[in-house]
C-alpha cells in the first residue's frame, strides 16, 4: 500500500487533524503502509486506471481519426463529428455526475468517472480549436491556440478539482509561452534581455504553484466555510511539477548570470527565492520535495561559481581537484540533511 504519511501531514497543515492527534495519525499511517492491499483496493485501482486511460485514449482517437480522414471527410462532417462528440461528453458528464450526487458524492472532486469525462471534453475542445484554425486558416499564431484552449478548459478544471486537468492546464500555458517567444523571439527583451523566455516561464510556473498552494490551504488555514472548496485545488503533483519547473528555470538564469560579464539581477532573485523557499517549506509547510530540488539547485549554482573561479585561476588542475571535492561534499551534505528533515517531518518534529 502507498505511504499515507504525506497525506496525513497535508491534512494537518489544512487543519483537518489537530496537533495532539498528529502522532497517532502518523502511527496509523505507518501501520497502513506496512499492510497489503486488499482485493477491493486492487479493484478500485484497476478501475481508476482503465477509466482515465480510456478517456485519454478516446480523446487521442478523436484527434487522430479526424487527421487521418482529413481528405475523405467534408468540412461539415469534420465539424459535426467533433461537436457531436463534445456535446455527448458534456451530456455524459451531467448524467454521471447526477448519479454520483444521488449516491452522496456532493463535491465530486478527484479521480471520479465524471471527471474523466471532463478530461475527455477538454481534449475534444482542443481538437475543435485546431480544426477551426486548420479549416479556415485564420492566420493566428500557434500560441493563441494553446492560450485559448487553456482559457476554455479552466472552468472544467475548476468544476472537476482534478489533478490531471490542472496538469493539462499548466502544460497548455507553458506551451503558449514557448510558442509565443518562438513567434516573437525579441519580445520583451527590453524588460529581461535575452533571457526573457526563461524569465516568463519562471514567473508563470511560480505563480501557478503559489496560487494552487494558497487556494488549497497549504500556506494559511482558510475559513471553515471554504474548507470544502479548497479541495478543488488539492493537486500535490501539479504543485510539485510547477515548483520543479520554476526552480529549474531560475537555476539556469542564476548560472547564466555567473558567467555573464554584464550586470544581472538573477543572482539576487535566485538567492531570495532559495531563502524564502527554505523558510516556508522547512518551517511552515514542511515539504521534503521542494527542499530537495532547492538544495540540489543550490549545490549546482555554488559549484558553477567554483567552476568560474577555477577557469579564471592560475592553477587550473588544483582548482578542479578542489571542485571535485566540493561537488562530492556538498551533495553528500545536502543528502544527509534531507534525510534528517524527512525523518523529522514523518515524526512530526519541529525544525
Amino acid at each position: 500500500m502507498a505511504n499515507l504519511k504525506p497525506i496525513v501531514i497535508r491534512w494537518f497543515e489544512q487543519g483537518f487533524i489537530t496537533k495532539e492527534a498528529l502522532p497517532a495519525a502518523l502511527h496509523t499511517a505507518q501501520d497502513s503502509a506496512e499492510s497489503h492491499a486488499s482485493t477491493i483496493q486492487w479493484h478500485a485501482l484497476i478501475t481508476l486506471l482503465l477509466t482515465w486511460g480510456g478517456a485519454l485514449l478516446v480523446g487521442a482517437g478523436v484527434v487522430f481519426f479526424v487527421a487521418a480522414n482529413w481528405q475523405v471527410m467534408g468540412q461539415f462532417s469534420r465539424f459535426a463529428l467533433v461537436e457531436m462528440l463534445l456535446l455527448t461528453s458534456l451530456l455524459g458528464y451531467i448524467l454521471v455526475r447526477r448519479r454520483a450526487v444521488n449516491a452522496g458524492d456532493i463535491s465530486g472532486f478527484g479521480y471520479t468517472t465524471a471527471n474523466a469525462i471532463l478530461l475527455l471534453s477538454a481534449i475534444i475542445i482542443g481538437s475543435l480549436l485546431a480544426l477551426v484554425g486548420q479549416t479556415y486558416q485564420t492566420g493566428a499564431d500557434p500560441w493563441q491556440l494553446f492560450a485559448i484552449w487553456a482559457l476554455l478548459m479552466l472552468p472544467l478544471a475548476l468544476v472537476a478539482g482534478n489533478e490531471l486537468l490542472w496538469l493539462l492546464l499548466g502544460l497548455l500555458l507553458n506551451l503558449a509561452v514557448l510558442l509565443y517567444f518562438q513567434a516573437f523571439p525579441g519580445a520583451l527583451n527590453w524588460l529581461f534581455g535575452p533571457t526573457a523566455l526563461l524569465a516568463w516561464l519562471f514567473f508563470l510556473n511560480l505563480s501557478l504553484h503559489l496560487a494552487c498552494s494558497l487556494l488549497s490551504g497549504r500556506f494559511v488555514r482558510l475559513p471553515r466555510i471554504l474548507k470544502i472548496q479548497q479541495q478543488r485545488f488539492n493537486a500535490p503533483l501539479f504543485q510539485q511539477i510547477t515548483m520543479l519547473a520554476a526552480v529549474g528555470t531560475i537555476t539556469i538564469l542564476a548560472i547564466e548570470s555567473l558567467f555573464d560579464e554584464g550586470p544581472s539581477i538573477w543572482g539576487f532573485v535566485y538567492t531570495a527565492v532559495i531563502a524564502a523557499g527554505f523558510f516556508v517549506y522547512n518551517h511552515k509547510v514542511k515539504d521534503i520535495f521542494v527542499l530537495a530540488i532547492g538544495g540540489y539547485s543550490l549545490v549546482t549554482v555554488v559549484n558553477c561559481l567554483f567552476i568560474r573561479v577555477a577557469l579564471e585561476g592560475s592553477d587550473v588542475v588544483a582548482m578542479f581537484l578542489l571542485l571535485g571535492i566540493s561537488i562530492i561534499g556538498s551533495t553528500t551534505g545536502v543528502t544527509l540533511w534531507l534525510k534528517q528533515r524527512h525523518k523529522a517531518f514523518n515524526t512530526g518534529a519541529s525544525a
